[in-house]
């Protein structure tokens, strides 16, 4: 009976000390692990914050880009728009049909707005003309910016000459028409604000200068 005993004791003492063991080697390996010190974690946190950082930058810079491009993409095309139907307005009064010297009056304001129409096309290219690293010296260019003011004062002058002239018209379809061209050189000179406030708001190192001198 003492030798069963015996043997019982036996087997369970050499199913017992495997899972000691191994139970012992995980938890020594648990306390000689190296953990990382604390300035590690803190370049851990620095390295990854420094790359989100980066990151965000770059995708406000990527939308600033495009929006602002988009935004002068969008300013070009109105304004070609206007000066389009400005210039199908302008030829449609050179043929009115009201003769004498109320359709003779008519037909000279049609005639000096479309001389001006190559002014302003001609300015708006020279803005359009100037490079970026040119903007950034000196900004933009001024003596277009002081020509469009002038073309947009004289359309201005043009528009109230159409609304007086309106009103002594007698042939409906001219009445249309002179109207309609009213409206589209109101719209164009919307735009042509527009665009002289984006160009003198152009920031640059030595614009200063050559605004001075361009008085």
């Amino acid at each position: 009976m003492k030798k069963y005993i015996l043997l019982l004791t036996l087997i369970s003492a050499l199913t017992i000390s495997p899972t000691l063991i191994s139970a012992q080697g995980v938890q020594q390996k648990t306390k000689t692990s190296p953990s990382p010190t604390g300035n590690q974690v803190q370049n851990q946190n620095q390295t990854q914050n420094q790359g989100e950082e980066q990151q965000i930058q770059i995708q406000e810079q990527e939308n600033l880009d495009n929006a602002t491009g988009g935004g002068s993409q969008n300013r070009n095309q109105n304004a070609v728009q206007n000066m389009s139907e400005v210039a199908k307005y302008v030829q449609l009064l050179q043929q009115i049909r009201t003769t004498g010297g109320i359709g003779d009056q008519v037909r000279e304001v049609a005639r000096e707005q479309n001389q001006a129409q190559i002014q302003i096309q001609e300015q708006i290219n020279k803005l359009d003309s100037k490079g970026k690293l040119a903007r950034f010296l000196t900004g933009t260019d001024y003596g277009a910016v002081k020509n469009l003011k002038a073309q947009l004062d004289q359309n201005q002058l043009r528009i109230k000459q159409l609304e007086q002239l309106q009103t002594q018209l007698s042939n409906q379809g001219d009445i249309q028409t002179v109207q309609a061209t009213i409206q589209a050189l109101i719209q164009e000179n919307t735009t042509l604000q527009e665009r002289i406030s984006t160009e003198e708001q152009t920031k640059s190192l030595f614009g200063w200068l050559i605004r001075f001198f361009s008085k």
